[in-house]
C-alpha cells in the first residue's frame, strides 16, 4: 500500500503531465496542477518546492519502472540488448520527451541517464566510462527527438553500437 504522501507526488505529477499537453508549461500555475489533481493547494508545497522538481519526480518514477519491470541491466555483454530495451522503453515514453523538449526541460533526460549509469562505477575510470556512455546516449536521444523518432529503437542501438565500438568498451 502507498502511503498517502507517496500517491500525492503521484497525483501532482501526472497532474502536471496532462496539463503540459494543454498548455505552455511556463504559464501553468501549482493551483492548476493541484486543482487537475484533486487536492488542497498546500499539498503541493509540502511534497515540491517547484514544477520542475515534480517533473524530475515523474522522471525518477519512470526511471525506477522501467528498472524494476524491463528486466535486463546493463553490463559490457549484454549492451546492445540493454540498448534496445533501453531505446524501445524510449519509444514508447516520445510523448514525454516531447513536453519536457517543448518546455526547455530536456537535459532532465541526461541526470536521469547519469543517475542509471554513475551509479555503476567502481573507480574513476569507470566513472569517466560512465558519463561517457549517458553522455553519447542523450545526445543521440536528443538527435532522434528531433527526428521525430524516425529509426527504430533496433537501428538506434545499432547506431550507438557503431559509435560506442569505435570508442572501444573500457570494461
Amino acid at each position: 500500500m502507498e502511503l498517502q504522501s507517496e500517491l500525492s507526488k503521484k497525483y501532482i505529477s501526472e497532474a502536471l503531465i496532462f496539463l503540459m499537453k494543454k498548455k505552455d508549461y511556463a504559464s501553468i500555475t501549482n493551483k492548476e496542477i493541484t486543482d487537475k489533481a484533486g487536492l488542497s493547494h498546500i499539498t503541493i508545497y509540502r511534497n515540491f518546492k517547484n514544477k520542475d522538481e515534480i517533473i524530475k519526480y515523474y522522471l525518477d518514477e519512470i526511471t525506477n519502472e522501467f528498472i524494476k519491470n524491463k528486466n535486463v541491466d546493463y553490463n559490457p555483454n549484454n549492451f546492445k540488448e540493454y540498448l534496445i530495451v533501453l531505446f524501445t522503453h524510449l519509444k514508447e515514453k516520445e510523448d514525454i520527451g516531447i513536453l519536457l523538449y517543448n518546455a526547455n526541460l530536456i537535459y532532465l533526460i541526461k541526470d536521469e541517464f547519469d543517475k542509471i549509469f554513475y551509479n555503476k562505477a567502481k573507480n574513476i575510470k569507470e566513472q569517466y566510462n560512465y558519463y561517457f556512455i549517458s553522455g553519447g546516449l542523450y545526445n543521440i536521444y536528443y538527435n532522434w527527438l528531433l527526428n521525430e523518432f524516425k529509426e527504430t529503437p533496433q537501428e538506434i542501438a545499432d547506431m550507438f553500437m557503431d559509435f560506442y565500438i569505435l570508442k572501444g568498451d573500457s570494461n
